[in-house]
């Protein structure tokens, strides 16, 4: 039989060789996943947000360039202007030898006569009605009024009882510096009274002057005769029989009453503010 040639002993591993042999034995450690982000949503994407904020400032740069409008409860806005004994005549604002004549065809409920009420008309007062040059003529109609009772109607009707009394301009200003919202039953019977109180007029005639039918033939035959006529939009201006619709700008309106009154003589020209 023959015999298996013997082993060599074998050695046993340093320190150092079982480290490494347990390392390379060892299992693999598992490779983590990096873990998901939840996803945003979609309203809070930065173009989302940016886009709502600059939409909230054009509100707010909006709301605050607007004219201010009547405050809620009893808190109403006193207009600036004040007119003198001798130049009002019921509706008619200024001297009657004026040579410049404005016929100012408005609806009380209308936004765009409020600009020009509450922007223009204080400084065509101290320009040129008070030098005498221009002569105001309210024509109040009533072309934006809806549904019972109307607005516009009611509302013109308080103006034309403040004129009986000489307090037009006053009750006219109250309104337009004090306008609310169009067609939504703001400008109510209790409105229009404090509008009439506000302009201090004589309370217990006014009161009998609105309950007359012909105050509101009178608005009514204004209405048609102007619509007639092709005033079918507020403010219209006929100055001189020279008509602008809409709201000019005052440098363009100064211009046309400083022409239209140098074509009456050199005398009914007033100094132009850069000039004085």
């Amino acid at each position: 039989m023959s015999r298996e040639p013997a082993r060599p002993p074998t050695r046993p591993l340093t320190r150092r060789q079982r480290r490494a042999q347990q390392r390379l034995d060892a299992p693999l450690p598992r490779q983590r996943t990096a873990a998901r982000r939840p996803q945003r949503p979609a309203w809070q994407s930065p173009v989302v947000l940016v886009t709502a904020a600059a939409v909230l400032i054009g509100v707010a740069i909006i709301a605050f360039a607007r004219p201010p409008a009547a405050a809620d409860g009893d808190t109403l806005i006193e207009p600036p202007t004040s007119y003198s004994a001798d130049l009002v005549d019921g509706d008619v604002l200024g001297s009657a030898s004026a040579p410049v004549v404005m016929q100012l065809y408005a609806d009380f409920q209308c936004p765009a006569c409020k600009l020009f009420v509450t922007n223009e008309l204080p400084s065509l007062l101290k320009d040129f009605v008070r030098p005498g040059t221009l002569r105001i003529e309210a024509r109040d109609i009533d072309i934006l009024g809806k549904g019972s009772p109307n607005e516009s109607l009611e509302l013109a009707v308080g103006a034309a009882c403040a004129a009986e009394q000489d307090r037009y301009w006053q009750f006219h200003d109250m309104v337009f510096w004090n306008q609310r919202r169009e067609n939504r039953g703001d400008h109510d019977a209790a409105f229009i009274a404090s509008m009439a109180t506000g302009a201090e007029v004589d309370m217990t005639a006014w009161q009998s002057c609105i309950g007359r039918p012909d105050i509101r033939t009178a608005v009514q035959a204004a209405t048609s005769a102007a619509l007639a006529a092709g005033v079918n939009s507020t403010p219209t201006l006929v100055v001189n029989g020279q008509t602008s619709v809409g709201v000019p700008s005052y440098a363009t309106l100064a211009d046309l009453i400083r022409s239209l009154a140098a074509a009456a003589g050199p005398s009914a020209v007033p100094a132009s503010p850069a000039a004085s």
